[in-house]
């Protein structure tokens, strides 16, 4: 496995690949954050699949790019035990601009919000699977990277949304 942290533009995104496939990633995040999340080498002139990934990430964190587009382009594997990639599964298939609440995954499943979350929290490839659009009956719920970076990413989605319409 390589572990590689990408510097683009003032951002930072740590990635992990295996061979071709990347198996995790972090959001963008900035220099003083990065290294509450992830270790690994600065790439300060990626290249390659390194900066395609990199750009991908950052249209994803920006609501430039629907994260079923950066599916098909991303080269990924999802390494997560079975019940998650149900869960996983699941989130795939809500619409950019939108959400779903962490029973409605539940009841799809059969079982309880905070198992949903738990397997939430376990998403090694956030943005590209958007976990952040499950939130909770009476608020945003929790996300691995803050509330605010949720907050910031679903209203830049939104906003792109009404843009589209």
């Amino acid at each position: 496995m390589k572990y590689y942290i990408v510097h683009i533009e003032d951002y930072f995104i740590g990635m992990i690949f295996k061979g071709n496939q990347l198996v995790r990633n972090t959001i963008p995040l900035r220099k003083e954050e990065i290294f509450k999340f992830f270790n690994g080498k600065i790439i300060e002139n990626p290249e390659g699949k390194y900066l395609e990934t990199a750009e991908i990430l950052l249209k994803l964190y920006f609501g430039e790019m629907d994260d079923k587009e950066a599916r098909n382009i991303i080269n990924y594997k999802l390494e997560v035990p079975e019940f998650t990639k149900k869960v996983l599964e699941i989130v795939k298939n809500i619409e950019f601009g939108e959400t779903i609440c962490y029973g409605d995954i539940a009841k799809k499943l059969n079982t309880s919000p905070r198992a949903v979350g738990i397997s939430l929290k376990r998403n090694p490839l956030p943005l590209i699977i958007p976990c952040h659009r499950v939130v909770s009956k009476n608020s945003l719920g929790g996300y691995s990277y803050g509330v605010e970076k949720k907050k910031f990413i679903l209203e830049r989605e939104r906003l792109k949304k009404m843009r589209k319409n």
